[in-house]
């Protein structure tokens, strides 16, 4: 397995692919990323279990979770549209950040969206118009694309709470972590405290701390910080705002601690990210 450290170069990116048989190992990547099959079948194999998809299917990652895609048959390459973004980009989306519940929560949920269903044809259809804007580019493009994108996720949160309620309803421990999850998500650069959540999530300390490790294979602690570093990597590739500003802004309140938890995240210090990006 290894990291696929990929570079956005917008917050947006809709990218059309073509795969073959070819055997490769599961990598991670930081963007999260949505998968909307083409043309002809697919195997999507991650940690846990193999999916296999065929056109029309719509299958959502969480960022950091290991997984690869080829064609199920070497005569059939496959053809799909893959959708990376960076989660800052819903900050300008009224609640936006709740509508990237069903990428951190993803342990609860398939990452299959079946073709068969309104809402991957929904989603098929906007990405379709999306990536005509794209090729296109008439005035305004990216604006429309940006729209599109938008019906995109709504689509698979409406999804995901459809699907999903009666499965929830009968388990009100997960329900409560993913409230949990949501409030997170909303506030991440604000000052969070863990007590005040574990009462949200109406469960007792061991219990919080277990379902939430087992939904989002991180700690409380783990997560915020995940979330904040992501936004401040896309902050020092696309903004002039000072490091410190940066960090103050992304919710960390020590520029040396800042500097610590980024170069063990990325392995590079800020100011080597930001100068990397520019080159």
């Amino acid at each position: 397995m290894f990291y696929d450290d990929i570079r956005l170069d917008n917050e947006l990116n809709f990218v059309k692919k073509i795969g073959t048989l070819t055997e490769h190992e599961m990598h991670v990547h930081a963007a999260l990323e949505i998968s909307v099959v083409l043309k002809n079948n697919v195997k999507y194999q991650l940690c846990d279990r193999d999916y296999h998809g065929k056109p029309g299917d719509v299958y959502v990652f969480r960022p950091f979770e290991p997984h690869w895609n080829l064609a199920e048959d070497s005569d059939k390459p496959v053809e799909w549209t893959m959708i990376l973004f960076a989660p800052s980009i819903v900050r300008s989306i009224p609640e936006g950040y709740k509508l990237l519940t069903p990428f951190y929560a993803a342990d609860k949920f398939s990452p299959l969206i079946p073709a068969d269903s309104s809402y991957a044809q929904a989603i098929q259809e906007a990405t379709k118009q999306a990536i005509a804007e794209g090729e296109q580019q008439l005035p305004g493009w990216r604006a429309k694309q940006y729209l599109h994108f938008i019906d995109i996720l709504v689509t698979i949160f409406r999804y995901y709470e459809t699907v999903q309620q009666d499965v929830l309803s009968q388990n009100k421990t997960d329900q409560g972590i993913i409230e949990v999850i949501q409030y997170m998500l909303s506030r991440f650069s604000e000052d969070i405290d863990i007590n005040q959540m574990i009462v949200m999530s109406n469960l007792r300390k061991t219990l919080f701390f277990k379902k939430f490790k087992a939904i989002t294979s991180l700690t409380p602690n783990e997560f915020i910080s995940r979330l904040r570093l992501q936004a401040a990597v896309y902050l020092l590739d696309h903004t002039t705002k000072s490091i410190t500003d940066i960090a103050f802004e992304c919710g960390f309140h020590s520029l040396s601690y800042f500097n610590k938890q980024f170069k063990q995240y990325r392995g590079i210090s800020p100011r080597d990210q930001r100068n990397q990006f520019k080159k």
